[in-house]
């Protein structure tokens, strides 16, 4: 049985913009290990894989989450489809982090530069919220009622 999300991982052209974004978030930078052929990169599928792998935790989390940077060498080139903040392209639609207050977090955020997507959303008892992350992803802020 699935016990709970452990991390997710994320293809970032320069890992420095998403380790600033995420820290606004309450992750920390774990751990950082270099890919360069081996083990990592046979299990990943890519066994000539040159990258940095930046592991970031989220503070306090308990369970324990993780965001996990993949910072390839030579860049990986981009991808002419649709924009990643289009969510009705297949495939990831949108990562979502629950909050404690959302206005002061989309607050902090805005403060920051980050692009906000939506206007704040009611829908089955939670606000939602959405944004553009790093890498042009999107993210959604959530705060439950009660």
């Amino acid at each position: 049985m699935i016990l709970n999300a452990d991390h997710i991982t994320i293809a970032v052209a320069d890992a420095g913009p998403a380790i600033e974004f995420f820290a606004l978030l309450g992750f920390k930078k774990d751990h950082v290990a270099t890919i360069d052929g081996g083990h990592p990169a046979r299990y990943m599928g890519m066994p000539g894989m040159k990258a940095q792998h930046i592991t970031l935790a989220l503070e306090g989390a308990n369970p324990p989450f993780e965001i996990q940077l993949l910072e390839f060498d030579p860049a990986a080139g981009t991808d002419p489809g649709a924009h990643p903040t289009n969510l009705r392209k297949r495939g990831f639609n949108h990562l979502a982090f629950r909050v404690d207050d959302i206005e002061t977090a989309t607050a902090r955020l805005v403060a920051n530069g980050v692009t906000v997507l939506s206007d704040e959303m009611d829908y089955i008892s939670r606000k939602l919220r959405l944004f553009e992350g790093p890498e042009g992803i999107t993210i959604e802020l959530v705060q439950r009622d009660g």
